[in-house]
């Protein structure tokens, strides 16, 4: 891995946390990055892309989170094997839009996290003991930060997941990943300003320390309050605007479609035009609705070389009939 392998100009101003994380995943799929790489740090990252260490945080958090890459503090970012990624980054960027959906994420994400806490504190070992302790530490020492606060959350609550030995289920929380740390942000400036992230420490210290002593209902019962605090006094309907929901998004379905068949199409330059063309609009992947159907198929014509123009036209017209 060379400097050459990253850009030596900075990124434009759509190019945030998730086109890095796109275009590390690239280099990974092109084989300029291998299984096993570290990357360089996140002051040098953002040095290469001409943005900043946040931004970079996010990229690698994103990444962390769907099996890319191993990020542990003070042991760097080392790129994963394959095998253990999950699905494509780019399905789940930014998918909780109202606060019906963010209630029903939140219930999901309850259930999980309550198997994931039980089996960890079933069957965590000391080392893994350690190391949700060093996570839990790491979310001391930013409260102040309210996005390093949400990165080291996600990450304390993605080790708990490792801890408790189910791939399945640890596959499904990295899934998720993406749609929590947009809904945390959405409410961290509230939780900030209320000074309630002393709080919500001290509720994770409770989760871990019962994790650790083998204690699985009072983890899960600390897990339980930490929800509450980040919803109580109608938090999540502020910080989602509350009134009318928007016009739903186009879903899953339909990025998964079109994942397949644009991959069919152009290969793994599928998984960088994606988010570039929704990127145009001014939205992620996630929040494409019927609305910017016509234009967000546009977009993607218009960075496709003139060989796949007309197949992409016979695949944009299947599209516009399925999902308009």
């Amino acid at each position: 891995m060379s400097e050459g392998t990253f850009p030596t100009e900075a990124l434009d101003k759509r190019s945030l946390g998730e086109h890095i994380a796109v275009h590390l995943q690239t280099l990974l799929l092109d084989g300029q990055l291998r299984p096993g790489d570290t990357l360089p740090s996140q002051r040098e990252l953002a040095q290469r892309y001409g943005t900043s260490v946040a931004a970079v945080r996010e990229a690698i958090s994103i990444l962390s989170a769907s099996g890319v890459v191993d990020a542990r503090p003070g042991r760097g970012t080392v790129v994963l094997p394959v095998t253990q990624q999950a699905p494509s980054i780019n399905l789940w960027l930014g998918a909780v839009h109202d606060e019906v959906e963010a209630r029903a994420f939140l219930d999901t994400r309850q259930v999980l996290e309550h198997y994931t806490i039980a089996q960890a504190a079933r069957h965590a070992g000391p080392e893994q003991h350690a190391e949700l302790l060093e996570h839990l530490h790491t979310m001391r020492d930013v409260q102040g930060d309210p996005e390093s606060f949400i990165q080291a959350d996600l990450a304390l609550h993605l080790a708990v997941a490792q801890a408790a030995g189910n791939p399945v289920v640890l596959r499904l929380l990295r899934a998720i990943h993406m749609p929590l740390a947009n809904l945390l942000r959405a409410v961290s400036t509230e939780l900030l300003q209320g000074g309630r992230f002393p709080a919500l420490y001290a509720t994770h210290e409770d989760i871990i320390h019962g994790i650790v002593r083998g204690d699985a209902a009072e983890a899960t019962r600390a897990f339980d309050r930490m929800l509450d605090q980040t919803t109580e006094g109608g938090t999540l309907e502020r910080a989602l605007g509350g009134g009318a929901a928007p016009e739903p998004p186009l879903g899953i379905g339909f990025l998964e479609d079109l994942q397949w068949n644009l991959t069919r199409l152009i290969g793994p330059m599928a998984d960088v035009l994606i988010p570039e063309a929704a990127s145009e609009l001014g939205v992620d992947p996630g929040g494409l609705t019927r609305t910017h159907l016509d234009r967000y198929l546009a977009a993607l014509a218009r960075q496709l070389p003139g060989a796949k123009q007309a197949e992409w036209q016979a695949l944009a017209e299947l599209l516009e009939k399925r999902y308009r």
